[in-house]
This record gives structure tokens, sequence and C-alpha cells, in this order.
């Protein structure tokens, strides 16, 4: 596994403010399994009975057009869950959830996790913050896709990705993200592959960034969060 399976605690986990007596008791109820890179866990239409855990790896959430075209909505990393919408009240998914390498993942039926959210009132209140950041993510992303251009969105992705917000010009060291491909990429921004492909070599020219072998490390941050914040 790329990372650790279980107990690190980040603001998608909607368990950490639990006692450790309690989210080992909460851990009894989650059925894990490894799922393999394209892995599909849920599809638009879908009837949502489950909510799932990724513990390890990375699952990208998204959409199709009719002419098969993807746009990537979210890619999340552990600890977090996903699934969610299906359980307040929208029974049937509306995205892909797919694994982008190997995975960890739990689920927890509908009934066990209502009966947890009930008990815990902390669970409850992380669930809609989680809630919260989702709808955030979305209307920053079709904010975006309307009025940026590829680099904008390219740049803006990238720091998403390196954990860095778009607005600080304070950081100083140089963060790598794990390498995507170009398509990868495209789809984040809803762009085409060629036209990220282009951006990716002018930023390698203005020293932006150094694409490596397993990683993308940016180089001028400093540059790359007035592209995406201008």
């Amino acid at each position: 596994m790329s990372s650790p399976t279980i107990h690190y605690v980040t603001a998608g986990d909607i368990f950490r403010d639990l006692l450790p007596a309690q989210r080992a008791d909460f851990e009894r109820l989650i059925a894990y399994n490894v799922y393999p890179a394209g892995q599909i866990f849920h599809s638009p239409n879908e009837v949502g009975e489950q909510l799932f855990v990724l513990r390890s790896g990375r699952v990208r959430i998204y959409k199709l057009s009719p002419e098969g075209r993807a746009l990537t909505l979210t890619v999340l990393e552990p600890v977090t869950i996903f699934g969610e919408m299906t359980l307040v009240g929208q029974w049937l998914h509306d995205s892909f959830a797919e694994a982008m390498a190997e995975c960890v993942i739990g689920v927890i039926g509908r009934d066990t996790l209502r009966q947890v959210l009930e008990t815990y009132p902390q669970v409850a209140i992380a669930f809609m913050e989680v809630m919260g950041q989702r709808l955030r993510t979305m209307e920053n992303k079709l904010a975006d896709i309307a009025f940026k251009s590829v680099p904008q969105r390219l740049a803006t992705v990238l720091l998403n990705l390196a954990g860095l917000p778009a607005n600080n010009v304070e950081q100083v060291a140089q963060p790598s993200v794990v390498r995507y491909t170009h398509q990868q990429l495209a789809e984040m921004i809803g762009s085409y592959r060629e036209t990220v492909t282009k951006a990716i070599g002018e930023f390698r020219e203005a020293g932006i960034i150094r694409v490596e072998d397993d990683s993308i490390t940016l180089t001028d941050l400093a540059k790359l969060q007035r592209m995406a914040y201008r």
C-alpha cells in the first residue's frame, strides 16, 4: 500500500472526533476490502444503500457527457468518505466513483450509519462539514470552468492536488503532487488532453513545474498562485 490504511486523521474523516474506544467499536462495523485501480464503486442511477470509507489509495468522482467525455469533479485521498449524497434523501447516485490506484475501502450500510449519526452528534456535525466542503468544491469548479483559462485552471488544480490554497503566497517549500496523466488532468479541469499537454510544456519551459517519473514538483509557487488567483 502506498499510504497508511487506518487511523490517520484528516478533515474528511468524519470519525475523527470519536474517542479511541468509540472509534474501535465503530471500526468493527465497517467491512474493508482491497480494490484494484479501475474498480467502479458506484455509477449514475444506481441505488445507494451504503457509505464508502477511503482508507488508502485515491478515488475520483466523475461524470460522463452523452458523447462519453469525462469531467472529474474531485479526487479523494484518505481518510474520507464518498457516496454520501444517496444517504440524505437522494437514493440514486448521479456520478461515477472509480479507484485511481489500489485502494482500501470500507462500506457502512445506510441503517448502521444513521444509528451512528444519532448516537454520536460529533460524527453528524463532521458529516455535514464534509458535505459543505464538497458543495463548495463543486461551486468553485463550475466558476473556474466558466471564467478561467486552461493555464489558470491547471495552476489551480496543481495547487489543490498539492494541498495549497490558490491565494496563499507565503509558501516557500517546493511541494510535489502524485504524477497524473495529461488525460487525467484534462478531465479534472474540463479541457482536452492536447490543450493540457501544451500548457504543461509551457509551465516546464517557464520553470513553474518540474516533471519527474512519479511526481510533479511545483518549483515556482508564487507564479502558480498568481496565475490561479488573478
